[in-house]
């Protein structure tokens, strides 16, 4: 098993702009190697515990680097990861043509983008995928434990009970999900990821490192815990998936608690939520999926505003 990232670059290829804009979606995936003491990265932290635990297995974080980009510019590509210390060995340099249709061949377990059309491409094609969004000054980042958070509905799991909140209310919803607290809810599109992250955990903690896994995963959800929260946790639970931290705020704000987390990668459906992670420093991607598309700050807006809140 490998995880795949994936930065999509713009047409505009000659565009030194567009270029510049998409390398800052690798970059922030290294918690900024380039500086002067040059920690080892939380991600190549855990490949390094991996092999140590197990010389001769390839379960491995694998990053691949995929651009419409043409061959010709694959040098300029090597010296810009040899510049800032990544390690990409893998590129897919498709001409002009669309990457997505490569995913699944790559095996592709994330795939993240600064274009949030690729990123709906990736996502109608069965793959995780979400749109990369830095930002101004990001918080100090741990380089020894990989620290991953997810939003819950629409992210890990699918939008059936967001779809209830925006069209009958709160009421409505709490009552539904008290009956169905015993149905699990239906996969979202980055719960194949957390799979994966699991599938790691699971083999440190095979090791008896459990304490001291370098892979640390949070849900933080706008769920309220005694109202809502046991249906999420009964769903993770007969998935046979494992979250070290489940946050619940019951509709507060999002990016205070983030901000005291500090993870390397916050994923939410709802780009409010986004927002506010990236005000308090935390690297944000934006999954582009369910309900919660047609909405902002839970005011439904017309189609032309929910496709500009998505760039």
């Amino acid at each position: 098993m490998s995880k795949h990232e994936g930065t999509e670059r713009g047409a505009q290829s000659n565009s030194d702009n567009s270029e510049e804009k998409d390398w800052a979606a690798v970059k922030a995936l290294f918690d900024n190697a380039k500086t002067a003491k040059k920690p080892r990265p939380a991600l190549m932290n855990v490949n390094a515990r991996l092999r140590e635990l197990y010389p001769d297995s390839e379960e491995l974080f694998d990053i691949v680097l995929m651009t419409n980009n043409h061959a010709q510019v694959g040098v300029r590509l090597i010296n810009s990861i040899n510049y800032y210390d990544l390690t990409i060995e893998r590129f897919c340099m498709t001409g002009g043509e669309s990457p997505i249709g490569y995913l699944k061949a790559y095996m592709t377990n994330l795939y993240l983008s600064k274009d949030s059309t690729k990123v709906q491409e990736a996502i109608e094609e069965g793959i995780a995928a979400a749109t990369m969004f830095t930002c101004d000054s990001e918080n100090e980042l741990s380089d020894t434990q990989l620290r991953v958070a997810f939003d819950g509905d629409a992210v890990l799991f699918s939008d059936e009970s967001e779809i209830i909140v925006k069209e009958h209310g709160l009421d409505t919803f709490f009552k539904h999900e008290k009956e169905f607290e015993n149905k699990p809810l239906a996969q979202g599109p980055l719960k194949c990821f957390l799979e994966a992250l699991g599938k790691l955990q699971r083999k440190f903690y095979a090791k008896n490192q459990r304490i001291n896994c370098p892979i640390r995963t949070y849900l933080v959800t706008a769920r309220s815990a005694a109202s809502a929260g046991a249906r999420v946790l009964k769903t993770l639970r007969s998935w046979g998936l494992e979250i070290d931290e489940a946050l619940f705020l019951a509709g507060a704000p999002k990016g205070p608690l983030l901000h005291k987390i500090r993870p390397h990668i916050f994923f939410d459906d709802q780009m409010f939520h986004i927002e506010g992670a990236q005000e308090l420093g935390t690297i944000a991607a934006h999954v582009p999926y369910g309900i919660g598309q047609k909405y902002h700050k839970g005011k439904r807006i017309e189609t032309n505003d929910a496709e500009e809140k998505m760039k």
